[in-house]
């Protein structure tokens, strides 16, 4: 029993407020770049990544392998949604790893972090994206209509 719908799994309904939490933080990194406090930018992209991380293997990794029953009709719209969710945010949670490490490794070095600005913007763009097919799939599998 979820903590907002009965229809939905408790822990789908915790990683949704997580999700919302990482949004929160993606914001505050955004926020920090603009102020050229790229130290802090990089420090927060990293929490935002870890805990998306985290969530990935915890949470959504084991919710798509016991999802197996939905994929009985591939073209149905959870079918595809499940993986489009799964593929894209494989990419984002790449995307995310790449630059959050390279950061890491080189948050010293302004220049090497501004060399991967080319990967930052899609990577941005396509995380929103997916939080809000993650928050599509929740009404799709949750919410009775």
């Amino acid at each position: 029993m979820g903590l907002f719908n009965p229809n939905a799994f408790f822990l789908s309904d915790v990683n949704l407020l997580l999700q919302l939490a990482i949004l929160v933080v993606l914001i505050l990194a955004v926020f920090f770049k603009s102020r050229q406090s790229y130290l802090r930018h990089g420090a927060t992209m990293g929490i935002a990544v870890t805990l998306h991380t985290v969530l990935i293997f915890a949470i959504m990794v084991p919710s798509f392998v016991s999802s197996a029953g939905l994929f009985g009709n591939p073209l149905a719209l959870s079918a595809l949604a499940i993986l489009s969710h799964a593929v894209l945010g494989s990419l984002v949670e790449l995307l995310g790893l790449y630059l959050v490490l390279a950061w890491a490794l080189h948050r010293w070095n302004v220049k090497v972090c501004l060399g991967n600005k080319r990967f930052m913007k899609p990577t941005i763009i396509l995380w929103l994206i997916e939080i809000a097919l993650g928050m599509y799939m929740y009404i799709l599998l949750y919410v009775p209509l």
